[in-house]
């Protein structure tokens, strides 16, 4: 059984990139995993491609309020820029060439395609072996949840059934008057 999403996707000549799931996915299948802020940093790069973004807007993109340590942007986006271009170059080609312009900030080339795409997650070729599972057996009544409980003791929920179930006999002796 195969597990699909709907993804969108930046399509270059050497990489896939879909924010959606945070992945880089290569012309082999093979994917590589970014981290959140890896993702957020490349997706302002991609919508904004073929324009210089600044270093501030790039931040302020990649680092929302909610994010802890935003406090320390400059330190991090410079580490996750590092990060990033690790993970983007092969054989010495970065496969999204990121464009770095002195005091005026990044860009990266426009992706030969925008597109939403269904992406195919890898199934596992076999699934792992059950540990043998050590199990101890309790004589307990099954869970049951809060509503359960309220339907099973309350006297207000029987009362309040009670009172609807007449109305609803009432209504219905009326209406054949």
């Amino acid at each position: 059984m195969a597990t699909e999403s709907l993804t969108r996707c930046y399509r270059f000549a050497r990489v896939d990139f879909e924010p959606d799931l945070r992945l880089l996915v290569w012309p082999d299948k093979s994917e590589t995993a970014l981290t959140l802020h890896e993702s957020r940093l490349l997706e302002a790069l991609c919508y904004f491609a073929g324009e210089v973004i600044s270093h501030k807007s790039l931040s302020d993109k990649t680092f929302l309020p909610q994010d802890s340590m935003s406090h320390i942007q400059k330190i991090d986006l410079a580490s996750i820029f590092n990060s990033l271009r690790r993970k983007l170059t092969v054989n010495g080609v970065m496969a999204i060439p990121i464009e770095v312009l002195p005091h005026f900030g990044f860009r990266v080339p426009l992706p030969k395609e925008t597109c939403r795409h269904i992406h195919r997650f890898k199934q596992p070729e076999t699934l792992p072996s059950p540990q043998p599972a050590i199990t101890t057996i309790k004589t307990r009544r099954p869970h049951s949840s809060a509503t359960e409980h309220i339907v099973k003791h309350s006297l207000m929920h029987k009362l309040s059934v009670l009172l609807l179930a007449a109305a609803g006999i009432a209504i219905v002796i009326v209406s054949n008057l």
